[in-house]
């Protein structure tokens, strides 16, 4: 019993003596915190995750306020009129629009004292498809006004599109659309076409005129303005 009583004194520690914290090492150095290798990868794929997402947030934002002027028309023009500088403005529209057939500001000079090939509301944007470089009613041409019978047109036929108009009697004339006045229905109550000059005044007495929409092959108005 002595001997256990002994032992356990001389194991306990003496009472100057101080326990060393785990937090210390044997040679007095504090041990910090270091992360194991699998954290440590962690914490560096945030950091890239983070920064990553910062980038595309700047570049989205760049993309959103990348704006670009073109040219709008402000008043409604009419087929066949000779566009003036007033009838047209610049707007500035979001993202790129090499890919839409817009004009920009510096071609504003290709719209400007052209010819509208087909009527343009006004606040549409300019394309140069819509403008032709002569008057619309080109030299040996006409332009004249037909009232189809009960007002009935071909679906899908516009203005520029390539008609063949018949007569109560059979004959027939080529020609193709200036301009198209609408009825409530869909239909037409009447075609400004342009034909020959010399089939001008047979179109003008016609009756009974039915519209047949054909292919509409080149357009020379059309071939003019790419040119």
């Amino acid at each position: 019993m002595r001997g256990s009583a002994g032992s356990a004194l001389r194991d306990a520690p003496s009472a100057g003596s101080t326990l060393a914290p785990d937090s210390v090492r044997a040679d007095g150095e504090a041990r910090g915190f270091r992360p194991g290798s699998r954290r440590r990868a962690r914490i560096a794929a945030g950091v890239a995750i983070a920064a990553a997402a910062v980038v595309a947030n700047v570049l989205i934002y760049t993309s959103l306020s990348d704006t670009t002027e073109v040219v709008q028309f402000v008043d409604n023009v009419r087929a066949g009129e000779l566009i003036a500088g007033d009838d047209v403005r610049l707007v500035a529209v979001d993202g790129d629009v090499d890919g839409a057939d817009l004009v920009p500001a510096d071609r504003l000079g290709s719209i400007v004292n052209q010819y509208a090939r087909t009527f343009i509301p006004s606040g549409s944007l300019a394309s140069t498809y819509l403008v032709q470089p002569d008057p619309l009613v080109a030299a040996g041409s006409a332009v004249v006004a037909v009232s189809p019978v009960d007002d009935l047109v071909p679906t899908g036929i516009t203005e520029r599109s390539r008609v063949r108009l018949v007569f109560g009697d059979g004959a027939a004339v080529d020609g193709r659309v200036v301009s198209i006045d609408r009825d409530e229905a869909g239909g037409a109550r009447s075609l400004s076409v342009e034909v020959a000059e010399a089939d001008a005044p047979a179109v003008a007495a016609g009756e009974d005129i039915v519209v047949v929409l054909l292919d509409p092959q080149a357009d020379p108005a059309i071939e003019g303005a790419a040119g």
